[in-house]
């Protein structure tokens, strides 16, 4: 295809934005109530029960922050043979890192 040639397809169409939006608008409803069909009138979108479950699992969050806190909060678990009683965890020490060249202590 040559530069003169192209389709008259793309005769009609504005180059640019269309600057007459409410005449489409208005042949839009034309053409609905020509062909019979019914207009929208759903109802808005209802924001309070997105705001309420918000505002629900903003307070949820903060009791289990507040009522069931993180046990690292408290300071470290105590070692373990040296827990009191009653404690249901306790951490062990960690053996020492063991460094290329040196030899693995034995038990």
């Amino acid at each position: 295809m040559s530069g003169s040639d192209f389709s008259h397809e793309d005769e009609d169409r504005p180059a640019g934005p269309v600057q007459d939006s409410e005449a489409l608008l208005r042949e839009g409803r034309r053409f609905q109530m020509e062909t019979g069909i019914p207009p929208f009138w759903g109802r808005k979108p209802r924001f309070w029960p997105w705001a309420l479950l918000a505002v629900l699992l903003v307070l949820i969050s903060l009791g289990i922050e507040i009522f069931w806190p993180l046990p690292g909060r408290h300071g470290p678990l105590p070692t373990c043979g040296q827990e009191p009683v009653g404690t249901v965890s306790c951490q062990r020490p960690q053996a020492p890192a063991v460094t290329p060249g040196s030899s693995i202590p034995s038990r």
